[in-house]
């Protein structure tokens, strides 16, 4: 694949195009088929056209002949869960602030709906919208660092990891970061993403200042004097207008020390109180089926620390790789085409946990396996690392997947109220006594309040919200298999999130709600 940075978006009126998003596992960068980079995680803008505000499911296409219309565009999520052909003359690529200030007075005018894209990361595919669409990629400046205030200020086409790297030779970093970095920074705010910290709030909550594009007012200069309104502007998933700018606090950049290692479910009740205010960010892997729970956490490196760096992990990758590649070779030996030792070489973990449970997808029995595997590569992983920040709190998530996260506040930082594990426990013990082929993790972060209105966390000063993501991976390209695979993770896998999650009131993710 070719390196997404390096990539500009021609003239969309001149070809059809297939824009798919699609990240590289093993380095990181996301390579683009036919065409290029179109900037991070949506948001819905409508303007003028009452009906189109809602955001409307956009489905996999199957059977989507689409792609040799020479008048239009199409995109695909990254997971490759849902599609959308957009008309090249609604598929907009301002190339300044006047440009995209004129494209939203237009719409406006004409009744039509846009909603700004990124680079497709989101589950759910937030941004898509047939009517019309709006790319930033080409507004991607770094306006200012100000080094003595720590803030910074950039358009909102440019990626996270562009704004880290500039960041770095002034010696500062971005507050929190998501598991990905290739998001579009408007995307990254008007989402609300978050990372995890019982202390440290989403995105959102470092924001200083926005500029804004709205179809009324213009462009408008929001700053927290403006009470409510920037409160709202912060996560507002493109409904108030289109992000042009953004300012945001900044902290001094530094190593983290992460250490990885595996608590039994007991033991991970008991400790979480004190784990949450001894760690700056932490975060739980529930394994289904299985009595393991992979701990992660990452603190400042310091003097206090520093002395246990040297226990990081003595096994190699293949040692601690065999759990899943002996159970791939034994599950696989009955099939047409049993893997070898030759097949796995050079085999990261996702690919070889994909090639399980490609297996049997659907078969909770294959799944427990599977996971049983998982649990014990965990225990193998043990140990600790120290890294830059910025490298240690973005993560491999895996392949094609859906994703449904929630958020529900569980007490404060002072006084957590235990909703976290009670809700671990009622998800858990239904999963396992229905059978619902639920693959590792179940992943579990916390993070602090945050005063933006839309906020799945919004909530007073001090507060504590919990956040859980359920998962079910797309390892096949059988699009009946597919469809099985989506007909129940969003059946009965997220209703029964629902369910449970009623009495925690919990919020959806905005980037994953389906």
């Amino acid at each position: 694949g070719f390196n997404g940075q390096h990539l500009n978006v021609g003239n969309v009126n001149t070809a059809s195009k297939v824009i798919i998003a699609r990240k590289d596992r093993d380095n990181g960068v996301f390579p683009f088929s036919i065409a290029a980079l179109i900037t991070c995680v949506g948001a819905a803008v409508a303007f003028g056209c009452e009906k189109k505000t809602m955001l409307e499911d956009s489905p996999r296409d199957d059977n989507n002949d689409d792609h040799d219309d020479d008048d239009a565009t199409t995109i695909l999520n990254w997971s490759g869960t849902h599609s959308v052909n957009v008309r090249n003359e609604h598929f907009y690529e301002p190339e300044s602030i006047e440009e995209l200030e004129q494209v939203v007075a237009t719409c406006h005018e004409k009744g039509l709906p846009i909603r700004p894209v990124g680079s497709a990361l989101s589950p759910n595919a937030i941004s898509f919208q047939s009517g019309g669409m709006i790319s930033l990629s080409n507004l991607d400046d770094i306006i200012n660092i100000d080094k003595e205030n720590m803030t910074v200020t950039v358009q909102a086409g440019a990626r996270v990891s562009q704004v880290v790297e500039a960041l770095r030779e002034h010696g500062l970093t971005l507050p929190n970061l998501a598991s990905i970095a290739e998001q579009q920074m408007g995307g990254f705010v008007q989402i609300g993403a978050h990372g995890t910290g019982a202390n440290i709030a989403s995105v959102d909550e470092y924001v200083t200042s926005l500029k804004l594009v709205t179809p009324a007012k213009g462009t408008i200069h929001l700053t927290a004097e403006d009470g409510e309104l920037f409160q709202l502007a912060k996560v507002a998933i493109g409904a108030l207008g289109v992000v042009s700018e953004i300012t945001m606090k900044c902290i001094p950049a530094h190593k983290l020390v992460e250490h990885t290692y595996v608590l039994k479910r007991s033991e991970a009740k008991t400790k979480i109180n004190s784990l949450l205010k001894k760690h700056k960010h932490i975060r739980y892997m529930w394994i289904p089926y299985e009595d393991a729970v992979v701990v992660v956490t990452n603190d400042p490196e310091d003097n206090n620390n520093t002395q246990i760096n040297t226990s990081e992990n003595s096994l190699s990758v293949e040692d601690r790789m065999q759990p899943l590649t002996d159970a791939l070779k034994q599950l696989s030996k009955f099939t047409s085409k049993p893997y070898t030792d030759e097949m796995l070489t050079g085999m990261g973990f996702g690919e070889i946990r994909d090639a399980l449970l490609a297996l049997a997808p659907l078969d909770y029995q294959l799944v427990r396996e599977v996971n049983k595997a998982e649990a014990e590569f965990w225990r193998k992983s043990e140990g600790y690392q120290t890294k830059p920040s910025d490298q240690l709190l973005q993560f491999d998530c895996g392949g094609q997947q859906w994703v449904f996260e929630v958020c529900f506040p569980t007490g404060t930082y002072d006084d957590n109220k235990g909703k976290d594990m009670e809700f671990m426990e009622d998800l858990l013990e239904k999963i396992e006594s229905t059978g619902i082929p639920a693959p590792a993790p179940i992943e579990q972060r916390w993070s602090a309040s945050t005063s933006s209105l839309m906020s799945p966390s919004h909530g007073e000063k001090g507060g504590l919200h919990c956040w859980v993501g359920v998962i079910m991976y797309l390892p096949s390209d059988d699009e009946k298999e597919r469809k099985k695979i989506s007909d129940i993770f969003k059946g009965q896998y997220c209703d029964l999130v629902r369910r449970i999650g009623l009495k925690y009131h919990i919020m959806s993710h905005w980037a994953k709600l389906e």
